[in-house]
């Protein structure tokens, strides 16, 4: 059978089986990535006698460019052509495609009449086709006067160039999507720059006013660069969510001086000092520092060391401030200018520091002003975060061992300093990784190999060295994920002695995913293991997050230091972003731990266990932890009026002190489960519960919601302590049952003179959820009305257990058998009633009848005797 002929395009030609045949959408990425001068050119194909015109005077441009998502356009043969050109390109776009990216290079070399008009139509058109990406490249320079960008959907610009504009052009507050701005060598003379939901901004090599100082508003921004090479050092305001920045200032910033080294060297003819208070700031404003101080990731560079803008700040703005978040830095030869007292500054005040690199590539200038403007006597802070101080520099001089010893005094050990030795012109690293021990003699300095392993090996105090280990090493060459999770299962002594085993091995301890230490029996001494514990906690990688830190701290005697060192270790814990925390305490004697007055802070903490401290108000505000989901205390004191969490799910509370003169108020309304066992001091407040499902409550002779006389209600005697500070429900309404009713399991136990339940059924609501129930032998007391009032507001119910051990003392008796009262909502659901008691006595036989004359059957009830017999009652002889 003949195959058919295939089908014949017009006038003879085949169809096109090539790239034409692709989607448009993959046309469009494929145009894209060429210049829109070339993209255009595609028009002649498949026919190339056809070309499009250039300077729009007859065929629009193709239509795929017109639809495409990015335009490049850059520079024609003819100044008059290439926007003649241009404006035909932007004009012709189909209307409603969108413009993901426009790039404009501007190089018009000729003489163009109102050429800044045409600018200004170009991005306007692009910003009309919602373009997300604008980038605009002048290489002549450029002026848009009274010019304001309009657009809702630009996300990043760019912008390159000599553009010269006022304030109008660089207030990008009518540009509420923009995230990332590029701006690079241009000329800023405006006043304000004010971008509400900019992130990420990028000044280079940029020239600023030298008659006054562009004052920047970035709230938002995440991540600055900022380079001045000309003219005064911007004001920046502050930026809370600032992470990285960079800030360099060039040899022709006129923030310099040559005579002080704070830029108040009062000569008039010296004009870096004299013009220093132009507007809008004053000589006792923070010029760039203040703005940086949220930063975590710091550059602070100086093209000349007699640049002052960051001495001047340092003195008079951050004299009783800190850097609280910053834990990497990168200095120049000026923190060193003319002494260290910059550098020095930053050692004290930056609490969290971990890295520091300082880049010394040339002798510094010692002939200026060199008085002491910092408190170099104050202990720094740094020193106990800081893990890596490198030092760049062209050769190992005088200046670098000033600086060793300077570092040395200030508590940093030379194991953590290295020096590189660069080379200036080729940026060759000759001796990377190397440390330089500073010597009393001056005139020598020793060269050894960085110390890596020494910090973990001193983690034990006087114990020996073990050689390493040779030959086939098949466990190290496991993935690092999997030995940190088989260090994470052992104690984390064992974790740390495992440097010693190989190479690899040296640091891994230092980011195990789990922390566990179980007590000081087996150390030297008490201080010992408290001084591994601190060390364990404060080299740890300084990036390396832990899941979980399990601090079992007991003591045959004092915790030495605790106070001190505990609340250290816990706030450690939750900055390394801990997830499951317990902080177990126990001393001989008892003595609790005291948590300082403020509350716990983490974004990640989700299981919190607290044995032997004690917590006011501040700690027990568990609301700046939002993950927050378990939480368990033990043994611990209850000093506030109120604990409150929104997240907590789970909360058991065992043998914790109350106080016994008023009640604490416990306020967790996404609580599912709830324990509480054996708690001493009065009772708290519950507030109400929605979600909860399981509650245990068991109140024993510690709790002091018990009346002296024996009574179940107030009794007047103002001698009775239970009764008198007890807080009548008429002030209160129900205490502690309210906050239960919407359990769907629930177990009261109580001892028989424990009278807080009894009470609180006086006010308390139904229990409309209620399923299953258990009771111990309170409700006995004084006349079974707890059981009765339990029959008829747990509508729901259908299982009930009643532990009836011993008889109360105190109990009623009633006259005759219980009547059957006018209705009982549990009958129709309750399917199982089970009694457990030692013998079965009178009482028992009351609760028979409490429960036939509520419509339960005998038939549903069952009787264990000291867990031996069990039986089904069948009826009742009260005679017998």
């Amino acid at each position: 059978m003949r195959a058919p002929a295939r089908r014949q395009a017009p006038g003879g030609e085949r169809p096109d089986r090539g790239i034409s045949a692709l989607p448009d959408e993959a046309l469009h990425l494929v145009l894209s990535l060429l210049p829109a001068h070339e993209a255009v050119r595609a028009d002649v194909h498949p026919r190339p006698a056809v070309a499009p015109p250039l300077d729009g005077s007859a065929g629009p441009p193709p239509r795929h460019q017109r639809r495409g998502a990015g335009q490049s356009v850059g520079a024609a043969t003819s100044t008059g052509s290439s926007a003649s050109w241009t404006d035909s390109l932007l004009s012709l776009r189909r209307r409603g495609a969108p413009l993901e990216h426009c790039d404009f290079d501007f190089d018009l070399e000729g003489l163009l009449l109102d050429k800044e008009r045409h600018f200004i139509r170009w991005i306007r058109r692009a910003l009309r086709c919602h373009a997300r990406v604008l980038r605009i490249s002048f290489h002549n320079g450029a002026e848009l006067p009274d010019m304001r960008l309009f657009s809702q959907h630009l996300t990043r610009l760019e912008i390159c160039g000599g553009i010269d504009s006022d304030d109008s052009f660089f207030d990008l507050s009518y540009c509420p999507s923009l995230v990332d701005l590029k701006i690079e060598s241009a000329v800023l003379i405006a006043g304000q720059m004010s971008y509400p939901s900019l992130k990420k901004l990028s000044i280079l090599h940029s020239d600023f006013c030298s008659g006054k100082r562009t004052r920047m508003s970035f709230p938002n921004l995440v991540s600055l660069e900022l380079g001045c090479d000309y003219g005064r050092a911007p004001i920046l305001e502050s930026m809370p969510s600032l992470v990285e920045a960079s800030a360099r200032f060039g040899c022709r910033c006129e923030d310099h001086c040559y005579k002080s080294v704070l830029g108040d060297c009062g000569d008039d003819s010296c004009q870096g000092c004299n013009d220093f208070c132009e507007l809008p700031v004053d000589s006792t404003s923070c010029v760039c520092l203040k703005g940086l101080s949220e930063a975590t990731h710091l550059k602070l560079l100086a093209a000349v060391p007699k640049m002052y803008i960051f001495r001047r700040d340092l003195k008079l703005h951050f004299a009783y401030y800190t850097f609280a978040k910053l834990k990497t830095l990168l200095l120049n030869e000026w923190c060193v200018t003319p002494d260290p007292s910059a550098l020095i500054w930053f050692l004290q005040r930056s609490p969290i520091l971990e890295k520091l690199t300082l880049q010394i590539r040339k002798a510094p200038i010692v002939s200026m002003d060199s008085e002491e403007h910092y408190n170099s006597a104050e202990r720094p802070f740094a020193s106990n975060h800081l893990r890596i101080v490198e030092i760049e520099c062209i050769e190992v001089n005088m200046w670098v061992c000033e600086i060793l010893k300077t570092l040395s005094t200030y508590g940093i050990p030379l194991e953590q300093i290295s020096v590189k030795k660069t080379s200036e012109c080729k940026g060759n690293d000759d001796s990377s990784g190397v440390a330089v021990l500073y010597s009393s003699d001056k005139s020598r300095h020793f060269v050894s190999p960085p110390l890596r392993g020494a910090r973990a090996r001193h983690l034990f105090d006087g114990a020996p060295g073990r050689a390493m280990a040779s030959g086939a090493d098949r466990i190290s060459d496991l993935p690092e994920d999997v030995l940190h999770n088989v260090l994470s299962l052992l104690p984390s002594r064992d974790a740390v002695r495992t440097c010693v085993l190989a190479q690899r091995w040296r640091d891994l301890w230092r980011s195990v995913p789990a922390v566990r230490v179980a007590g000081a029996r087996g150390w030297a001494s008490a201080d010992a293991f408290v001084l591994f514990v601190d060390r364990l906690l404060r080299l740890r990688r300084g990036r390396a997050a832990l899941d979980t830190c399990d601090l079992d701290l007991r003591f045959d005697g004092p915790f030495p230091g605790g106070e001190r060192h505990g609340n250290r270790w816990i706030r450690r814990a939750l900055r390394r972003q801990v997830r499951v925390l317990r902080f177990l305490l126990s001393t001989v004697p008892r003595v609790p731990l005291p948590l300082p007055d403020s509350p716990l802070v983490s974004d990640n903490l989700t299981t919190l266990e607290l044995k032997g401290v004690l917590g006011n108000n501040q700690v027990l505000d568990f609301s700046s932890c939002p993950s927050l989901v378990d939480l368990k205390m033990e043994d611990c004191y209850v000093g506030g009026l109120e604990m409150w969490s929104p997240t907590v799910r789970n909360l058991s509370m065992r043998y914790c002190f109350f106080h016994s003169n008023y009640r604490a108020r416990i306020d967790f309304p996404s609580l599912v489960s709830f324990k509480f066992n054996k708690n001493l001091g009065r009772t708290p407040l519950l507030e109400r519960m929605p979600s909860l499902a399981t509650a245990t409550v068991r109140l024993d002779h510690f709790c002091d919601d018990r009346c002296s006389n024996g009574r179940y209600d107030d009794c007047g005697d103002a001698e009775c302590k239970g009764c008198h500070d007890y807080y009548a429900p008429s002030d209160y309404g129900c205490v502690f049952l309210e906050g239960l009713t919407e359990a769907k399991d629930l177990k009261l136990s109580a001892y028989s003179d424990v009278y807080l339940f009894n009470r609180d059924l006086k006010c308390c609501s139904t229990f409309s959820k209620l399923k299953n129930l258990v009771l111990n032998a309170w409700f006995v007391a004084p006349d079974l009305s707890a059981l009765t009032w339990f029959l008829q507001y747990a509508p729901l119910l259908e299982r009930l257990t009643l532990k009836v051990s011993e008889v109360p003392n105190n109990l009623v008796e009633t006259e005759g058998s219980y009547s059957q009262l006018e209705q009982s909502f549990a009958a129709s659901h309750l399917q199982i009633v089970e009694i457990k008691c030692k013998e079965v006595h009178g009482i028992i036989l009351k609760i028979l009848e409490v429960l036939n004359a509520n419509g339960i059957p005998l038939e549903k009830i069952s009787i264990r005797c000291s867990g031996r017999f069990k039986f089904v009652c069948t009826g009742i002889d009260s005679e017998n």
